[in-house]
């Protein structure tokens, strides 16, 4: 029997290691969200997988060339009264610092569980999913950074 040719052989692992991209949560994620969702969605996989969400976009959606504006450009923190924001980059290409994203924290949560249900998501998946957005949290303004932490009442907060 004659080896298969080498190119061939490199498409056809390409195309199974496409078709696995497309299977993980963060593959069915991308694929599923739309608006305002995909672009949080974006941010947050972008925060989470830098290296790997170039190859990933590519696999999701064909032909992709890059990511156009409006985007969020940075991890998500949240405000002294309880919303979410990011800086973000408008269709026009100016920068918007601290662009509301959610109300609250519980409108972030609901979103991104409407989100894996959407993708019927298991529970790994949705644990992974939640760690990211975790992750894509790097600040939090409603506490007191002056307060002691061995306080017991150390989890209070400004307002």
């Amino acid at each position: 029997m004659e080896a298969v040719p080498e190119n061939l052989a490199q498409r056809l692992a390409w195309l199974r290691a496409a078709r696995d991209l497309r299977e993980t949560w963060q593959g069915r994620c991308l694929a599923t969200a739309r608006g305002q969702m995909g672009a949080v969605l974006l941010s947050v996989l972008a925060h989470n997988f830098e290296g790997a969400l170039p190859v990933l976009l590519h696999v999701i959606f064909p032909g992709f060339q890059g990511v156009r504006a409006p985007f969020y450009c940075s991890a998500a923190r949240i405000m002294e009264n309880g919303q979410i924001a990011a800086d973000l980059v408008t269709k026009n290409g100016e920068l918007v610092k601290r662009a509301l994203v959610f109300n609250s924290e519980i409108g972030m949560r609901d979103a991104f569980r409407r989100l894996a249900d959407q993708i019927k998501a298991t529970d790994q998946e949705r644990a992974e999913l939640f760690d990211a957005v975790k992750k894509w949290v790097v600040a939090d303004f409603r506490l007191d950074p002056t307060m002691d932490r061995s306080d017991p009442d150390a989890k209070r907060t400004v307002n």
